[in-house]
């Protein structure tokens, strides 16, 4: 699904005008055994044509009874979505050590666990916590990526206490926290800008303003989303840019500002963990295999899931580098997209990683009794449930894991998991502990849905063996966003940036080059891509029994037909919308700047990015004088895009008439930009920007004639105001 494009184009949509445009003013009108296949990929006019028209029928419905205005944003509608996960440290029977601190990333909460994941409190968070540290002196930090606040607590036996909040200078909001080994420093990155800071917290919290003594920039990435300090080491997973980068600490773990240390790979991270024990810091990292995706005959090549270890100098200095030590195909051991390690050195040279696959239902323990570069581990596996992002092991006690998928904290190891269901098959006593939602129930086909995207259930024969893989979307979509890639398309010299897989239900067609026409067609096709290669019928029947872990959805019938997986597939996809855009929370008024791009936006841009609610429904089409409020709502729904091909100079074009028109909806999330990722900025866009004879070139623009350009404040204006959209 790496081709997917956010865009839409003419419609044939039936029933006359949507409530979109309404709205808009316009005038009414598993790994173990698996069910048998037939052998033979169904070729493109595969027999299945009525099944898909009365898919696409469904969807029709839909959209025609669905105000986009007014449809709710992302954040939450997914559920509670359990996220991040820490034991609290305290002494032997006290306590905080049968405690553990959780965030709830859809509920804008922080809770306070029992070690059978039974819920004992919960606390109002930064919007969409999606950090979480706890220092030395027990303070819980958490970071939300719709906040400028950090927010600390304590834990008070059964309580959460609030301690104040930290208010951040500027614009950035927070991703990932970390902190230093003695308290003071607090470690902060935010993805949105890709700035990482160190801020000085030292000394006991006091209820009320907490205000960081200082604030240190490390530097910048696009889309740092974990931190991880390791001796004289803070490790950042610049997700976009496809690298670990190792920023220098001196002894008391403030940044010296020293040149960083780089670790690429071709292809995004999703987990990190590291770890220091004697002179040694390790870095060990969850990704895709460090080698150029391959796309060719219908099929994805070469994106198979990697444990990557690597060692880092003691110290900074001349001639430091890290060291690879090791790299696991993880997915050769049914370990699928994980997001979360667990890493344990010692002073002998023992290694122990555990990780688990969000895609898959299995967790390994690897162990290196002395690791070396190319010692090889020794791999125990167990089955386990997908769909976790974060797990924390406690001695004596059951280990815990937040579970998105599931809306839960799963209990290992946990007896009758304090009221959990069990599951059997899963693993030795398993249990998931539900959290409860505040938002309307999803429907079943929605929540199978979501597991057809982000675990292997949409093509569960694929195996890893050399260029084959095991397939889910989100390898290429990290979190249903994009990761950075900019791969082969298989078509000539042709390469396609990944784009965003939400907001697609009123963003029709799909793809950039073959412009499917409805999310139907779409949707049929990416089974055929993902079960390419292992040799079954891409319409095929699942049974539930043969997936254990479907029984935690609930409702899900015994046998899901190929209609019902595409219906499902389909539900879910009009479930995931974007998020807020964290540049416009609090605010509801353009600035001077702002409104001056907006304008120049209006003249020069929107006869291709259009204003529309539904990208195919020219009536949708939002006035000028609406887009202000409709910028500076939650859901922020105009599309920004056109229907059909362009030919704006970006090449080399995906189709002979040139390439679909894209959305510019939460473009901090699409870098790079362009089609061909040749764009490292919104800055670089608009500075390429050409007019020649009223003809409009995003780059290249054609010789013979007088090229002009925006001027210096002009593209500053058009920046400000693409950064809100």
């Amino acid at each position: 699904m790496a081709a997917l494009a956010a865009g839409g184009c003419g419609s044939d949509q039936p029933g006359g005008v949507s409530p979109a445009a309404r709205a808009a003013g316009a005038p009414a009108a598993s790994p173990g055994a698996l069910p048998a296949a037939r052998p033979g990929a169904a070729p493109a006019d595969d027999g299945h044509g009525a099944d898909v028209a009365a898919l696409r029928e469904w969807e029709d419905r839909r959209r025609r009874e669905t105000d986009f205005a007014a449809l709710p944003p992302g954040d939450g509608q997914l559920g509670p979505d359990p996220y991040q996960l820490r034991r609290l440290k305290g002494g032997a029977g006290g306590p905080a050590a049968a405690r553990a601190v959780g965030l709830l990333r859809g509920a804008d909460a922080v809770v306070l666990l029992d070690l059978r994941g039974r819920e004992l409190a919960r606390i109002a968070a930064p919007p969409a916590p999606a950090a979480l540290a706890i220092d030395r002196a027990g303070r819980i930090w958490v970071g939300g990526t719709g906040s400028r606040e950090i927010a600390v607590y304590r834990a008070a036996e059964d309580r959460l206490v609030p301690l104040g909040r930290v208010e951040l200078d500027g614009a950035w909001t927070v991703r990932a926290l970390a902190a230093s080994g003695d308290g003071r420093w607090l470690y902060a990155a935010d993805q949105r800008t890709g700035l990482i800071a160190a801020l000085d917290v030292g000394g006991g919290a006091r209820a009320g303003a907490v205000r960081a003594a200082e604030t240190r920039p490390i530097g910048r990435c696009h889309a740092p989303i974990r931190l991880e300090p390791a001796g004289r080491w803070l490790v950042v997973d610049c997700l976009a840019d496809h690298a670990l980068v190792a920023h220098p600490l001196d002894a008391r773990g403030r940044p010296t500002g020293g040149p960083a240390l780089r670790m690429e790979q071709d292809g995004p991270m999703w987990s990190l963990a590291a770890a220091a024990a004697g002179d040694r810091a390790i870095v060990a990292a969850g990704g895709v295999e460090d080698h150029p995706l391959v796309r060719h005959e219908g099929g994805f090549g070469y994106i198979d899931s990697f444990l990557t270890l690597y060692e880092l100098p003691r110290e900074a200095g001349p001639g430091a580098a890290p060291r690879r030590l090791a790299a696991v195909n993880l997915s050769a051991e049914g370990v699928v997209t994980p997001k979360w390690i667990a890493l344990e050195v010692d002073d002998s040279g023992r290694a122990v990683v555990r990780t688990a696959g969000y895609a898959s239902a299995v967790l390994a323990t690897l162990t290196w009794p002395a690791l070396t570069a190319g010692a090889a581990p020794t791999i125990e596996k167990r089955r386990f449930m997908p769909g976790t992002t974060d797990w924390s092991p406690a001695t004596g006690a059951p280990a815990l894991a937040a579970s998105p998928l599931f809306d839960g904290w799963i209990v290992d190891g946990g007896g009758d998991g304090g009221g959990g269901d069990r599951h059997a098959g899963d693993g030795d006593a398993l249990s998931l502990v539900r959290v409860a939602g505040a938002g309307p129930p999803r429907s079943t086909e929605s929540r199978v849905g979501e597991a057809l995207f982000f675990t292997t259930l949409m093509s569960p024969w694929n195996r890893s063996d050399a260029e084959r893989s095991r397939f889910t979307c989100e390898t290429c979509h990290f979190e249903a966003y994009g990761d950075g890639r900019v791969h082969f398309t298989g078509r000539g010299t042709v390469h396609a940036s990944t784009k965003p897989l939400r907001g697609l239900f009123n963003n029709r067609p799909h793809f950039s080059r073959a412009l499917d026409h409805s999310m139907a067609q779409m949707v049929h096709a990416e089974f055929r891509v993902a079960n390419r290669f292992n040799g079954r019928d891409p319409w095929f029947s699942l049974e539930a029994r043969d997936f254990p872990w479907l029984s935690s959805v609930g409702g899900v019938p015994p046998t899901l037909s190929p209609v019902y997986l595409r219906r499902s597939f389909m539900a879910f996809l009009m479930d995931l919308r974007f998020e807020p855009n964290q540049a416009v929370r609090g605010r509801h008024r353009f600035s001077a700047r702002e409104r001056a791009g907006a304008e120049i936006f209006r003249r020069r841009c929107e006869s291709c990015h259009s204003a529309r609610l539904v990208t195919e429904e020219p009536a949708s089409a939002v006035p000028f004088e609406r887009w202000e409020s409709l910028v500076f709502s939650p859901q922020g729904p105009i599309v920004w895009a056109s229907a059909g091909y362009r030919k704006s100079g970006v090449e080399p074009y995906v189709h002979p008439e040139g390439t679909r028109t894209t959305s510019l909806r939460r473009l901090d999330h699409k870098y790079p930009y362009f089609t061909n990722g040749s764009a490292h900025s919104l800055a670089d866009v608009v500075a390429r920007a050409g007019w020649v004879g009223g003809r409009f070139f995003h780059e290249g623009a054609a010789p013979g004639g007088e090229v002009e350009h925006l001027s210096s404040d002009e593209r500053a204006a058009l920046v400000a105001f693409l950064e809100l959209l």
